[in-house]
């Protein structure tokens, strides 16, 4: 299901997806999951109606967004369910793992799940690599540590009244046990919105936490998204441009007004996209050695596999450069230009590192997005970024003169001097740039402290974002 389930034709004709600036939706996305560095995340999802709900978790690796771990999650009224993503460590095998300790019922059953021992936080789950070895290899890693970072999506499937709402108030999950109940279920509703998610990166052995909120979309589906007989439909499949259905709406916000773009039916997925359309993130940047800090920039495009994701692609390859594992190895690339100021407001140049040529074999090109989650980095390029840690880190280059903190502007989906743009769909115009979101995050070390005492302090916040309505040339006008 996921997102693909918009292009399964959910979302009726009078209806138009948006992003609810309040918080709260029918889909949610956790723009990042890590393990990496020692840091394990934590997820909180809160039912604030006081209908009971179905929604199902999509866990998505970084490279290519594929597919690691998939279950329901059965809320109460007004009820929060939470988990971890972590590592067992020494008593695992390396792999990321799903952990609950929650009397929310779940569908399968997490009494299904490897159950808790002293050194596992509840019930838990590994993450699965089926979805991108043997016969659905991408050309991507096939290895375990692929799995190790990614974001999550959390799509509301149904309401449910009657019997099976009263188990599930009761926390009675043996009648919610069987995959085939609920889609022949009479009591099924369609979802109403009202969920709302939270993400939390932990590390506790340098005793640090920092995180925000999921992003909400509603306007998702104005019926049940099970079909009788249909269990295993919730993949990429079932979502292609032949799916049929209605037409569907984005209202996007552009320089202070709100843009109506309607996509045909073969284009669902592209209201998604249009509603996460960025031309130019902004926010700030910190390098400091005598404070110890460092800072980063997670930038996740959560429907880029529906672009770029070779056969499974069920949209244009726009607004995004390449297909994966084409133009770059185990990649898909696309470029973007900085402009950094310092806290005086002069311009700093960046300098990219010396490369004669193209890059070679197997490097990825410096300043671009080239995963469906990367992590820009402003620290010297490395194997793993030094805040989270991450493999998928996109150096920015060394600010000449240097500058150990400012102002960061990123123009998104530069090609010379051409940009990307999501072709218009069947009304409205196009829109310029990549559609992505993300957050800033800032770690600081005092060094000065006694000895044996922690002194590390992280924070993170929401990173700045303008859109612009753009021409078939691919040059920024005023919105109609």
């Amino acid at each position: 299901m996921s997102l693909c389930l918009l292009a399964a034709g959910a979302v009726a004709p009078a209806q138009a997806v948006f992003i609810n600036t309040n918080g709260t939706g029918q889909a949610l996305i956790y723009p990042y999951y890590t393990i990496n560095a020692g840091q394990q995340t934590m997820l909180s999802l809160t039912n604030t109606t006081d209908r009971v709900k179905v929604a199902q978790v999509n866990v998505r690796e970084a490279y290519n967004g594929r597919l690691v771990l998939r279950f329901d999650v059965v809320l109460s009224s007004h009820d929060t369910w939470n988990a971890i993503v972590g590592d067992l460590g020494a008593y695992g095998n390396g792999v990321p793992v799903f952990a609950v300790r929650d009397d929310s019922c779940t569908i399968p059953n997490v009494s299904l799940w490897t159950q808790p021992s002293p050194q596992a936080f509840g019930p838990w789950q590994d993450f699965l690599p089926w979805d991108y070895t043997g016969d659905n290899e991408d050309g991507g890693p096939i290895d375990k540590s692929r799995m190790r970072e990614g974001y999550i999506e959390i799509v509301e499937r149904a309401e449910l009244v009657g019997d099976l709402a009263t188990a599930a108030n009761q926390h009675n999950c043996s009648r919610l046990d069987d995959p085939k109940t609920l889609p022949n279920y009479a009591g099924l509703h369609a979802p109403g919105g009202g969920l709302r998610g939270s993400f939390a990166l932990v590390d506790v052995a340098q005793g640090t936490i920092f995180g925000g909120n999921a992003t909400a979309i509603d306007g998702f589906s104005s019926t049940p998204l099970y079909q009788a007989g249909q269990e295993a439909l919730l993949f990429d499949t079932f979502a292609s441009p032949n799916a049929g259905g209605n037409d569907v709406s984005a209202q996007v916000p552009v320089n202070g007004k709100m843009v109506n773009l309607l996509f045909p039916a073969s284009r669902k997925v592209d209201a998604i996209s249009a509603l996460l359309m960025t031309d130019k993130l902004y926010g700030d940047v910190a390098h400091e050695a005598n404070v110890g800090s460092n800072s980063e920039w997670v930038v996740t495009a959560p429907t880029k596999r529906f672009h770029t994701d070779g056969a499974r692609a069920l949209t244009q390859l726009a607004p995004f450069a390449s297909k994966f594992n084409t133009t770059n190895a185990k990649a898909s690339c696309s470029a973007y230009a900085g402009k950094l100021y310092d806290r005086t407001g002069r311009a700093i140049t960046l300098t990219p590192d010396a490369v004669i040529g193209t890059p070679p074999p197997g490097q990825l090109p410096q300043s671009a997005l080239c995963h469906t989650v990367d992590v820009v980095s402003f620290s010297a390029a490395a194997d793993h970024t030094p805040v989270l840690g991450s493999a998928f880190g996109s150096y920015l280059g060394t600010p000449n003169p240097a500058t150990e903190s400012g102002s960061l502007e990123l123009t998104l989906g530069v090609a010379g001097d051409a940009r990307s743009r999501l072709p218009a769909g069947t009304t409205g115009p196009s829109l310029i740039g990549l559609p992505v979101l993300g957050f800033e995050t800032f770690k600081y070390t005092n060094r000065n402290l006694e000895p044996g005492v922690l002194a590390n302090y992280t924070v993170a916040r929401p990173l700045g974002a303008t859109a612009n309505c753009a021409n078939a040339a691919g040059t920024v006008i005023a919105c109609p």
